[in-house]
């Protein structure tokens, strides 16, 4: 994914971090997640993975475009997931998920 591909499928990412090079990094390592990544409903009461994909990847930015964090904090957000994912690819997106109560 591009970071063009990106900021069209979530607009909610701030303008001033479209150009940031941890921005593409983010785009091309995190592409597949991001693709069936949704943002959940206000009124849900469960998410299913991608919502979770959604606030574990696009949330802080989405916290940030509020104005309720800064810059700064939003590209140690995206530093920290290239370097957890870098670090477990294969257990990364299963650390996005919330752990469920057994059925």
């Amino acid at each position: 994914m591009t970071v063009q591909d990106l900021v069209a499928r979530f607009p909610e990412i701030p303008a001033d971090l479209h150009r940031e090079p941890l921005l593409a990094q983010f785009a091309d390592s995190f592409g597949d997640l991001l693709a069936v990544a949704i943002d959940p409903s206000a009124c849900a009461a469960e998410y299913d993975d991608v919502n979770h994909y959604y606030l574990g990847l696009i949330g802080p930015l989405k916290i940030y475009m509020y104005g309720l964090s800064s810059k700064e904090k939003a590209l140690e957000h995206l530093r920290d997931m290239l370097q957890r994912r870098s670090a477990d690819s294969d257990g990364f997106a299963a650390s996005l998920l919330a752990e469920r109560p057994a059925r």
